[in-house]
């Protein structure tokens, strides 16, 4: 659904971008939705009498941030696509003649930074995308309409995507390396890896890829290169599929370049091979892959990517956003007779035209460079593409600075510069905010930094920067932005409610009750910049309660599974700046548990109810599991088991509340042996939890029953996800500074009973438990 309406001189364009799982028809009802992005509100309202929803967007004065990390630009000229480190996806339509940008509609469907995008059809009408994060997201997108047409979630990680049209097939194949050892060929619209290309001689991972059809062969050419520097050429015939042997290189040369950025073979003879690294680039003779020349990276800047724009010119661009046109020397020509011969000093690369800005501004990060060939009107064009950490896309005329000057080293600035500020500076008028009725003009405007859309009380709570927090009617202020009417003309409407309690900036808010109905309804969470966690009564204003247990910013709020104990069931959740992570209990006023001895930050949080495990993930990798109840710290977990444990809380069904169902017939199958608990709550002198696993216990003997000729203490049959797995381990994963009672006995001489906990702990990871997956989600720190 495309479709302009003019409201109050503010130009809105509805469009929905809808996962593959979504119907396309208007008449289906779906969850009504509010997203918060800086000053941006996107809302759903369902229109009264009938089942269409409208989704209304107000950006407000300020365009959102849009730090680009990678940019793409159509065949024909008319679309240009940026995506950037928050994982929002912008499509910009350009005018072919003058390549004028305009910012269309922005796509939000990825999680992670956007890190390559790609053609996905070699028909000039198919306006397709395919899009990679670092999170191992793929998306297939329409852009004429923003829709999500595919969607699929990898374990590896791609750094770069190249579209190709191979032999006997009818479309492109998406040729995708990255951090991993295969080279994947998938197809742009299912996202089904349709076969990959393995390595017999020294596998690891590929950093650069280029596909090529040799002008006197009819089979595509492979030619890829690892990081450690193995060049590896594979030959491919078209026929290739899942079902077919395991495909290895052809042949494969070990050279000098290790950690390449980029690989191109020179469309024009196809003799010759950039490889460029970060602090040089070099030209090899693609026969036998010998160095003919090599050009280092200017002073303070770090080579990204290049490519030929002849057989003896190439163009390089670095890291600090500048292009580099060089002149080849003799020895790296396939055309001069003195291709292949020996370096001749007066004869090395030249020097003859920089792509730059006149600024020279300084950039927080490397920005997203690209060069492409265009065509339109029978005219074809080299360009080369830039997209900055401010968001600003530029534009060079490679052909313009293609020719060498004599004696000359000219510097070219951009035919175009654009971005959403300077967009949103020529809207006229402005667009507006959702809270544009409490700026005044006289005072300095405050920021939005939170926001949360209360459905069943049809409420919008935003948060803004200087601790305040504002709760009003949202059709209202809807209302009163976009229609015009008598209500305009009133000071005091819609009437609003102010929270004052924090000492700074409003960082998250959390309404525990829209997610699950055990919560109270008045009740609402927020966390601050000021360390606190506060709890709001929704409807009259007064400030409950006051956590102050973290000692840094709070980030994050989420609610806990339904199926804990019950004294966590009535507790939420907050992570804070400082690694910790704690449960705070709305009905008790007081910390539950405080899990502060996380090394670094926290990224994800998983949960194991049935086990009474909070499973917190952080950014090196390491996994520290914490018993809810107790407060103590099971256990330490690094590397290949740490992986599988939080594979194995992913490994589950979630309902649509945040909890967990299980995937047998019954609530007790999956889950520990009850006598784990007891042994543990009689350890840590818990009587909850032992009373917990009694109950459970005799309910499990009394539902499940003993199986044919067991005793009748044997435990109740059930169905395993896993096999049960025994790997090394370590008995100090933290080292002797760790000097809990528990590990001071696990080095002493009762090894083996590590061994049986560890074993246990895999056992309770073989039943078939569902987590909530709301909850298992990555947090930003």
């Amino acid at each position: 659904m495309c479709e302009l309406f003019e409201l109050n001189g503010f130009c809105v364009d509805f469009k929905t971008n809808l996962g593959r799982d979504e119907r396309n028809s208007k008449h289906k009802v779906s969850k009504q939705v509010l997203m918060f992005y800086e000053n941006c509100k996107i809302s759903d309202f369902t229109m009264p009498g009938t089942n269409l929803i409208v989704p209304v967007v107000l950006w407000g004065k300020h365009a959102p941030t849009h730090c680009i990390s990678s940019i793409y630009l159509s065949r024909d000229q008319k679309t240009l696509v940026t995506g950037c480190y928050d994982g929002q996806i912008c499509i910009w339509q350009v005018e072919p003649e003058s390549l004028k940008m305009t910012p269309r509609c922005l796509l939000v469907g990825h999680t992670a930074p956007v890190t390559c995008l790609s053609r996905a059809s070699i028909i000039q009408d198919n306006n397709f995308i395919v899009s990679s994060s670092e999170a191992g997201e793929m998306c297939t997108w329409d852009l004429v309409d923003g829709k999500c047409r595919e969607s699929v979630k990898l374990s590896q990680i791609h750094t770069n995507i190249q579209a190709y049209h191979m032999c006997n097939s009818e479309d492109l194949r998406l040729f995708c390396n990255g951090y991993y050892a295969e080279i994947l060929i998938m197809d742009p619209f299912s996202l089904e890896i349709l076969f990959s290309l393995s390595s017999k001689m020294n596998p690891d991972w590929i950093s650069a890829v280029h596909v090529l059809r040799p002008s006197s062969r009819k089979d595509d050419v492979v030619l890829a290169i690892s990081i450690t520097g193995t060049v590896k050429v594979w030959s491919l015939l078209g026929h290739e599929n899942k079902q077919s042997e395991p495909i290895y290189e052809n042949e494969s040369k070990q050279i000098r370049c290790l950690n390449a950025l980029s690989l191109n073979c020179c469309a024009y003879n196809q003799r010759t091979v950039l490889i460029v690294c970060a602090k040089y680039c070099q030209i090899y003779d693609a026969g036998d892959f010998s160095v003919l020349c090599s050009i280092q990276a200017p002073s303070g800047e770090r080579w990204m990517s290049g490519d030929f724009l002849a057989p003896d010119r190439i163009l390089v661009w670095s890291t600090e956003g500048k292009g580099y046109l060089y002149k080849l020397p003799a020895n790296s020509v396939p055309d001069h007779k003195g291709f292949h011969g020996p370096t001749v000093e007066h004869d090395s690369p030249v020097l003859f035209g920089i792509l730059a800005h006149t600024d020279n501004k300084l950039l927080s990060c490397p920005p997203a460079m690209r060069f492409v060939i265009t065509s339109s009107g029978g005219k074809q064009r080299r360009l080369l593409l830039r997209g900055d950490s401010a968001g600003v896309v530029s534009v060079w005329n490679v052909d313009d600075a293609a020719t060498p000057l004599l004696n000359q080293v000219p510097s070219h600035a951009p035919i175009v510069l654009t971005s959403l500020e300077l967009a949103w500076a020529e809207m006229n008028p402005s667009p507006v905010g959702i809270l544009d009725q409490l700026n005044h003009p006289d005072e300095s405007e405050i920021k939005l930094t939170a926001s949360i859309y209360l459905l069943s009380l049809n409420r919008l709570v935003v948060g803004r920067e200087d601790g305040s927090i504002v709760i009003l009617n949202a059709t209202h202020t809807v209302q009163l932005q976009l229609l015009h009417g008598r209500h305009q003309q009133l000071e005091d409407w819609p009437p609003h409610q102010l929270l004052l309690g924090h000492n700074g900036r409003v960082n998250c808010l959390l309404y525990p009750h829209h997610v699950h109905q055990r919560y109270d309804k008045s009740h609402l969470v927020s966390g601050g910049i000021d360390f606190a966690v506060c709890l709001w009564d929704l409807f009259s204003g007064v400030l409950l309660h006051r956590f102050c247990v973290h000692a840094g910013e709070i980030t994050q709020l989420i609610v806990p599974p339904h199926n804990c104990s019950p004294r966590i069931q009535k507790c939420i959740c907050s992570v804070a700046s400082d690694h910790s992570v704690t449960l705070l209990s709305l009905a008790e006023r007081k910390c539950v548990t405080l899990a502060s001895r996380h090394l670094f930050p926290v990224v994800t949080i998983k949960w194991r109810p049935a086990d009474d495990f909070m499973v917190v993930g952080c950014s090196d990798g390491t996994v520290y599991v914490w018993q809810m109840e107790t407060g103590h710290l099971d256990r330490v977990l690094h590397g290949m088991i740490a992986e599988e444990v939080l594979a194995a809380c992913d490994e589950t069904l979630t309902d649509d509340l945040g909890g967990s169902l299980s995937a047998g017939s019954g609530d007790l199958q999956g889950l520990a042996n009850p006598a784990i608990h007891f042994f543990r709550g009689l350890r840590h002198r818990n009587l909850t939890a032992m009373r917990a696993a009694t109950a459970r216990g005799l309910a499990a003997l009394q539902v499940a029953g003993p199986a044919p000729g067991a005793g009748p203490l044997a435990e109740p049959a059930r169905a395993r996800r896993a096999q049960l797995t025994v790997q090394g381990f370590r008995s100090n994963p933290t080292g002797m500074a760790d000097c809990s009672p528990r590990r001071i006995m696990l080095q002493g001489p009762r090894k083996y009973y590590h061994l049986i906990r560890s074993m246990e702990f895999y056992d309770c990871l073989g039943g078939v438990v569902v987590m909530n997956e709301r909850c298992g989600s990555v947090l930003k720190s």
